[in-house]
């Protein structure tokens, strides 16, 4: 589980890219990169350019990547305002889009 604020939003394939700046317990700043699932099933789900805006503070759960670099595959993000969103190509909600 993440929290951090958005810097960079990549809608390319094969993969949307989240690039969040997380603030660890000693208040250092480290980048972290999630990636999500392709950019048609996410649009087909909801997903537009717009939905992820640079400083937007968001809450992600996923997976780390197994080198243990700052890199995740996400599953979930969710908003401050408590929109969340599925990040994966598969499987999720069953209807599939933005709450």
């Amino acid at each position: 589980k993440l929290v951090g604020t958005v810097t960079k939003f990549e809608l390319v394939n094969p993969h949307v890219w989240v690039y969040v700046d997380v603030t660890s317990p000693d208040g250092k700043v480290e980048h972290w990169a999630v990636e999500g699932g392709s950019p048609n099933a996410l649009l087909r789900r909801g997903l537009r350019k717009d939905s992820f805006p640079s400083g937007s503070v968001v809450h992600i759960e996923g997976y780390r990547a197994k080198n243990g670099s700052n890199m995740a595959n996400g599953r979930t993000v969710t908003f401050e305002g408590g929109r969340s969103f599925f990040l994966g190509s598969s499987g999720g909600p069953k209807d599939g889009k933005e709450k």
